[in-house]
């Protein structure tokens, strides 16, 4: 093991050096350091909200949910893409290396570790709200935490286990995509019994999730009873779980330790898709990206575009949108209308701004993904004769359009659902749009002013301290009328919002029209 140790204790050295030769990143990555400490000291000491809407049996339902989901998209992966804990460069040196598999596995293992705990950074800003929505114990905010760490990295171990499995023969795949289809039938067959009886689509929800039924799940229940902790404070049950949880995961790091030394074929596939999920992430390229084997589904349609100089970058995306989807309407817009739909129908307070809050909060958690980031990649972008106003422009034309498309499906179904009147129908569509429209343009701009950062995880961090700053003072306003003209509050708020959004998107496109200039911007 020594010389694996040897590369992670190196790698993380040079990792440090590499930073003291760059001041900059440096003081941005201890900027970022002070900001999650804030986050989490806020986390603990924040006082609680008496008034929370979630409540312990609401908080049971999701975990359940949502440990439900993980596992089965972590089963699904597993059968067909399966998983891995190595990159490329582990291939070439570590693979080849006359060190056991054994060994490279416990090296893989310590990796994924590292990796599951940056995945937590992401959830240490969720605790806020969580404390705002469900009345969580002082010290919760660990106990999520420690879940969370939990299933990620179980995620990734039961990947590598049941691909291993999988990929033996095609016998062995067909049996358990068999298995794994009855238990989803199962479990969606047991919330129509309780629906049938109960003929309340919430409430049905609630009991089901929240039965015994679920405390006998292998995982699933160990995790919501470690879960419920952070609700109900730290017990025997609570300790016990947390021993078959670490069990489980230990079982089946042992499994594939002891059983199966022949893995790097199993994993040689997963590792080069991870590579190439990487490559194109710092590019930019959120969509796109399949597995050698696996079967994409592209319509093939008939088309008479004929966009000259930078229209024609739109064409092509339009065109890439029908091919997916019936133009813009796609499986991300069908995804968004059922969440919306979902928490309408669990959240107590009937008011459409409580979806238009939450979808623009996802909205700025996922602001990179879209179809203009992967045009930085494009050589032949540059090189179109037209100036580079018009070449932002038309580049982003089809991500707005596409969130035009996903506002009026969204809140057109939500309205209906809260009946709401159709003035604040097109408000929250018109709101949606324009903070869609500033997230993107503060991309362009954070792109132009930051360039390729030193790691993914910075370059986020500061995008994200840009749009909090740009969209801080139309936020703040919006507050301040509402205040004082309480009688016209909804329409002045919403109307305020879209004002500034507009003239703050405009501003910034003008400022990041020089990005398609220069090819070392990218």
């Amino acid at each position: 093991m020594k010389p694996l140790f040897f590369i992670l204790r190196k790698t993380l050295k040079n990792y440090i050096k590499e930073l003291k030769k760059k001041p900059g990143t440096l003081i941005a990555y201890i900027f970022f350091l002070l900001f999650i400490i804030l986050v989490i000291v806020a986390s603990f000491f924040m006082p609680q909200n008496r008034r929370t809407a979630g409540t312990p049996e609401i908080f049971g339902a999701v975990v359940t949910a949502v440990s439900l989901i993980l596992v089965y998209f972590g089963l699904k992966n597993g059968i067909t893409n399966g998983g891995s804990f190595f990159r490329l460069s582990d291939v070439n040196f570590v693979f080849t290396s006359p060190i056991s598999p054994q060994k490279v596995l416990v090296y893989g293992f310590i990796k994924q570790l590292a990796q599951s705990f940056m995945i937590i950074i992401f959830f240490i800003f969720q605790i806020p709200n969580l404390k705002n929505i469900f009345p969580i114990v002082p010290f919760g905010a660990l106990i999520i935490f420690l879940a969370v760490f939990l299933i990620m990295f179980s995620m990734s171990v039961i990947g590598v286990v049941t691909y291993s499995i999988a990929s033996r023969s095609k016998k062995s795949r067909n049996i358990l995509e068999k298995a794994v289809n009855i238990l989803v039938g199962a479990v969606a067959a047991g919330y129509i019994f309780v629906l049938v009886q109960v003929k309340d689509v919430k409430q049905a929800a609630i009991l089901y999730l929240n039965s015994s039924f679920f405390a006998y799940f292998p995982f699933i229940g160990w995790l919501k009873q470690v879960l419920l902790a952070a609700m109900y404070g730290v017990n025997i049950f609570f300790f016990i779980n947390l021993f078959l949880i670490i069990a489980f995961i230990a079982l089946l790091m042992y499994t594939l330790y002891r059983l199966n030394t022949d893995y790097y074929e199993d994993v040689l596939d997963a590792t080069e898709y991870k590579e190439e999920l990487i490559k194109n992430k710092r590019q930019g390229k959120m969509n796109g990206i399949t597995r050698r084997n696996s079967k994409v589904k592209v319509k093939k349609v008939d088309h008479a575009f004929n966009g000259m100089g930078a229209k024609a970058i739109f064409y092509r995306q339009l065109l890439e949108y029908r091919k997916t989807g019936f133009y813009f309407i796609n499986k991300l817009t069908l995804g968004l209308l059922a969440g919306g739909i979902i928490m309408g129908l669990f959240i107590h307070s009937k008011d459409i701004r409580n979806i238009l809050y939450l979808s623009i909060y996802i909205q700025f958690i996922f602001f990179m993904q879209g179809k203009w980031p992967q045009e930085l990649s494009k050589p032949y972008i540059y090189l179109i004769p037209a100036g580079s106003f018009s070449k932002v422009f038309y580049a982003t034309l089809t991500d707005n359009l596409k969130n035009l498309v996903d506002g009026i499906v969204l809140f057109t179904a939500v309205g209906i659902l809260f009946k709401a009147n159709i003035i604040i129908i097109i408000l929250c569509i018109a709101t949606y749009v324009t903070f869609g429209s500033l997230f993107i343009y503060g991309d362009v701009l954070s792109r132009r002013l930051f360039g390729s950062a030193h790691s993914k995880q910075l370059e986020i961090f500061l995008k994200m301290i840009l749009l909090l700053f740009l969209i801080l003072p139309g936020l703040v306003v919006s507050i301040i009328v509402s205040i004082i003209f309480a009688a016209q509050a909804s329409y002045l708020s919403y109307a305020i919002l879209i004002a500034y959004n507009v003239l703050l998107s405009s501003i910034l496109l003008l400022l990041s029209k020089g990005i398609f200039e220069n090819l070392e911007m990218s």
